[in-house]
């Protein structure tokens, strides 16, 4: 049985084909029309409506036609207009049902609670622009049981033009990202700027909302009265800097508590000693580990992509165990973020000749001892391995990896490729085997959505990638899961004691990660990268004479 799942709302369109329950193939739709998110404004100038990428991108990678599909399966906040036509009619789920399996039915438990919270979910009452915010549920064997929900209504600003929703997290988060001068869905500029602040806020913060239990309450007055606060203590400051990074800190440390109480309350009720997260405010991967260390729950599992661009999976997953009434199967197989296409190693030769007169080639029998070599040099490697991964976070098959010795990789990495603002952390990724070595942390942490302290007297060993609070959001590297990274990191463990590279998602500041080899190409000549590495062979830039 093949099922398809769309998904995303105005923004993060994706799609997941499923056979027989397993994941053939997922991916957004930002990938193949380079326009990162895919946000709705963008449709003009990318016909996503017309061409829906994602749909024929996970055809073509099981090699049949959309007349083949079972069944369809969407969300109900996506955006209508950009529904395909489909052969077969697709059942729209609740908003949060999608958020909600993607993250139970990809995990390895069999009795979890779960928890979904972002901006805004499925509609529930028009005429006062009323929706989910915040949905409780609890997985057992296939079921998934809605257990408590949280309700807010939107207005418009008419001095803004931008909507104001009650009792949202998500948009309590993002309203403080707003005015402190970051734009929609860079949430986590403002997660990476709270180290660097102070508790200067966090007080004043207590009046723009209540939590009671999994009850978070902000009103319309509550949020406009943060606006304004915020307003004026940025017209009044000397330091923006410092006064941004305050901001950062109060919100961060405000989300972290709510976070918490949310999560003693679902403990309460379910008495699971696992957890499930998925939703935008999912990706918060420093409130995630706030959680695990605050809850009676023992083991946390957050999706890779628990963005809207998740729900497409969670679409699949559930019509294919609920509504088909299909078992779960297989628990104890990690969840594998490696759901692009295969690319052929002629796909991949057809590409570097259309690039023949500007790079070098060459396939070393060993290459994995010989990047690392490289990299113990100093080198910037793009790493192009097998198949995308899914989410916003690079796990190791379209990843920029440098030495995390070097305290300087930081600044280098920032001027040479990724262009971005230097308040930003890059992320460490360690050996399965010694992550308790250099980290403060035993759960695994696969999908890089928890922030550990890196260990005193390790900080000093990997500079590039310990941030201003001594934590790093670290990628527990499994052989299991990614035999070629393990393998590259274990290389270059023997060559300097060290099982940490620093890894940052391979592409440019604004842009979305590289999916295709023409991808990785382009962004290897336009950028300060010293070699890519695609797929065993080294490519590096021919010095070409003025």
């Amino acid at each position: 049985m093949y099922v398809l799942g769309i998904g995303g709302s105005e923004h993060d369109f994706s799609a997941t084909l499923i056979k027989d329950g397993e994941i053939l193939c997922s991916i957004e739709d930002e990938r193949l029309t380079r326009s990162k998110y895919s946000l709705q404004k963008d449709l003009s100038i990318t016909p996503l409506a017309k061409e829906w990428r994602s749909i024929q991108y996970c055809l073509d990678q099981a090699d049949i036609t959309l007349n083949e599909i079972d069944c369809f399966f969407g969300n109900d906040l996506m955006n209508k207009d950009y529904i395909p036509q489909l052969p077969k009619q697709i059942v729209m789920l609740n908003h949060h049902l999608t958020h909600a399996a993607s993250t139970y039915y990809t995990s390895p438990y069999n009795d979890a609670a779960i928890l979904v919270v972002d901006g805004i979910g499925t509609l529930i009452d028009s005429s006062s622009n009323t929706h989910e915010t915040i949905s409780l549920y609890k997985g057992t064997n296939n079921e998934i049981k809605d257990i408590g929900k949280v309700h807010g209504s939107g207005i418009e600003n008419p001095v803004s033009g931008w909507t104001l929703f009650e009792n949202s997290i998500g948009r309590f988060y993002y309203r403080v990202t707003a005015e402190i001068g970051f734009g929609f869905l860079e949430e986590g500029k403002t997660m990476g700027l709270a180290p660097y602040g102070k508790e200067t806020y966090v007080g004043d913060f207590k009046r723009f909302y209540s939590i009671d239990g999994y009850i978070f309450r902000q009103s319309h007055e509550q949020k406009l009265e943060m606006v304004v606060y915020i307003r004026n203590v940025l017209k009044n400051t000397k330091d923006r800097f410092q006064t941004t990074a305050d901001l950062a800190y109060a919100v961060q440390h405000h989300l972290e508590q709510i976070m918490i109480s949310i999560c003693n309350a679902l403990y309460d009720i379910t008495q699971s000693k696992n957890l499930c997260l998925a939703g935008g405010v999912a990706l918060n991967s420093v409130a995630n580990l706030k959680v695990l260390e605050n809850t009676p729950f023992e083991k946390i599992y957050v999706q890779p992509a628990s963005g809207d661009a998740g729900t497409s999976i969670g679409a699949a997953l559930y019509g294919f165990h609920v509504l088909n009434n299909k078992p779960r199967e297989d628990l104890n197989n990690l969840f594998s973020p490696y759901l692009g296409k295969n690319y052929s190693e002629r796909e991949m030769l057809d590409s570097l000749d259309k690039h023949g007169n500007l790079i070098n080639i060459e396939k070393p029998d060993d290459y994995v001892d010989a990047v690392a070599k490289l990299l113990t040099k100093g080198s910037i490697i793009a790493w192009f391995n097998g198949r995308s991964e899914i989410g916003p976070r690079a796990l190791g098959n379209r990843s920029i990896l440098v030495d995390p010795r070097r305290k300087d990789m930081k600044d280098i990495l920032n001027k040479r490729v990724k262009h971005r603002e230097g308040f930003r952390p890059f992320a460490p990724i360690v050996l399965e085997e010694y992550q308790t070595e250099y980290f403060e942390l035993e759960h695994p942490s696969y999908y890089m959505l928890l922030v550990p302290k890196i260990k005193i007297d390790k900080q000093d060993k990997i500079p590039a990638v310990t941030h201003a609070d001594g934590t790093g959001r670290v990628q527990t590297v499994s052989n299991k899961l990614n035999p070629q990274l393990h393998a590259l990191v274990s290389s270059f463990y023997k060559q300097t004691g060290v099982p940490v590279l620093l890894n940052t998602s391979f592409n440019d500041n604004g842009e979305p990660i590289v999916e295709s080899p023409e991808d990785a190409l382009n962004c290897f000549l336009k950028t300060d990268i010293d070699y890519l590495v695609i797929n065993g062979f080294i490519i590096s830039k021919k010095v070409l004479d003025n």
